[in-house]
């Protein structure tokens, strides 16, 4: 567990925009009972292929993005949240409730895994960024939903003082060369939209 960072937030609005190593501004109420964080959305996040430089708007991981992909390579996904000072960890999943597949990935591909990261700016050099920390699988609730343990990754995130968690999510099998589309899609409305809240950090203090 963190230890020497007391604070218990229970709310963040976001008054600055932040970047990996950058500094943010937050606004918070300060009471002892869990945090909920949403991802950034906006130019910090999007994906990038497995295997070579590019990049996307929207949250996809999978194979077979479109009719010119090249087969064996898939897509993965990025994700900022931003980080309140003093924050105590006791245990963080990464979840979102507006998952969409086409095909079959998560039988196909394996299941996805959720793994640190850290960058300053998003962009098509990303698809072969080291991870800062192991990664952990994601577990599939019903149809709609997925929640990943980030446990270890945020108390690492908040140990050495880092004002946004940043983390990649992809499949175990990048792809399975069937000339199929097998793809997880996280969106509301506009598959090619990345908004704020499609994913949340939901962070649980010491028991």
């Amino acid at each position: 567990m963190v230890r020497g960072r007391r604070t218990f937030i229970t709310s963040i609005v976001l008054l600055a925009a932040c970047s990996g190593n950058g500094t943010a501004t937050t606004s918070s109420a300060i009471s002892p009972g869990p945090v909920t964080i949403s991802n950034q959305g906006g130019t910090l996040e999007g994906h990038t292929p497995t295997a070579f430089a590019g990049m996307g708007t929207g949250l996809f991981a999978g194979d077979n993005l479109n009719q010119s992909f090249p087969e064996g390579v898939g897509v993965q996904l990025y994700l900022t949240f931003p980080l309140p000072t003093d924050l105590l960890v006791g245990e963080a999943h990464v979840i979102s409730e507006v998952l969409h597949t086409s095909g079959t990935p998560l039988k196909d591909l394996g299941p996805l895994v959720i793994e640190p990261i850290t960058y300053e700016t998003f962009g098509p050099d990303l698809f072969d960024l080291e991870a800062v920390g192991a990664h952990t699988k994601c577990t599939s609730l019903g149809d709609t939903s997925i929640t990943c343990d980030a446990t270890a990754a945020l108390q690492n995130f908040v140990e050495r003082g880092n004002n946004t968690a940043q983390f990649r999510i992809r499949f175990t099998r990048p792809a399975d060369n069937d000339g199929s589309q097998d793809l997880a899609m996280f969106f509301r409305a506009d598959s090619n939209t990345n908004e704020q809240g499609i994913f949340e950090l939901t962070i649980s203090p010491d028991s």
